[in-house]
Parts: structure tokens; C-alpha cells; sequence
């Protein structure tokens, strides 16, 4: 009741996909591998930064304040009036070399 032909059956040829397949497995290893490196890199210097011995100390003359006026006579000789950044300034009078912006009417 069958009546199946009695023919022979062959399956399809399935290696060509098989063979990409194994092409495309063996690419998504190597690509992990590679990021298992990088990941490998990072951590080992995170965990190298982390285990890193502590900076030094501060220098303990650092730690106690000096009088301003040491600091002033430490700097050398006062600045010439006008040397400052004052000079340089447009909105006083006297200030960019003595000339203000004029803008014509």
C-alpha cells in the first residue's frame, strides 16, 4: 500500500555547509581566544595596579605650614607696578597701554 517507488534514496549533499560551518566555528574560536587575551591583559594590570605598593609619604617639612611673610621674602623682589595682568586689562582706565576700545559711531 506504500508504493514508495522503490527507487534508492540518497540524502543531499550536505558537506559543503558542514565544511563552512567548521570554517565559522573555528573563526568564533579564534576570536574568542583573542578577547580571552585582552581580558587577560587587563585584569593582570588592574590586579598589578591594585597589589602596587603605596606612594611614598609626603615630605614631613611639607606638613607644617610657613609664615606668609617668609613666603614673600622667599619669592624675591616685588613685581614693577603695571607688570601684572592689570596691564593687559581693557575695562580700566590705563589698563591694554593706556587706550581704550573705541568703536565709531
Amino acid at each position: 500500500m506504500c508504493g514508495g517507488g522503490g527507487g534508492d534514496y540518497s540524502p543531499p549533499d550536505n558537506s559543503a555547509a558542514l565544511a563552512q560551518q567548521r570554517e565559522q566555528m573555528e573563526q568564533q574560536q579564534r576570536q574568542f581566544d583573542q578577547q580571552m587575551a585582552v581580558q587577560k591583559t587587563r585584569y593582570d594590570e588592574q590586579k598589578r595596579v591594585a597589589n602596587a605598593p603605596p606612594p611614598p609619604a609626603p615630605n614631613p617639612v611639607a606638613e607644617a605650614p610657613a609664615a606668609a611673610l617668609e613666603m614673600a621674602n622667599a619669592s624675591g623682589p616685588t613685581m614693577a607696578k603695571g607688570t601684572g595682568r592689570k596691564k593687559l586689562r581693557a575695562d580700566i582706565p590705563g589698563g591694554a597701554l593706556g587706550s581704550t576700545l573705541g568703536i565709531p559711531r
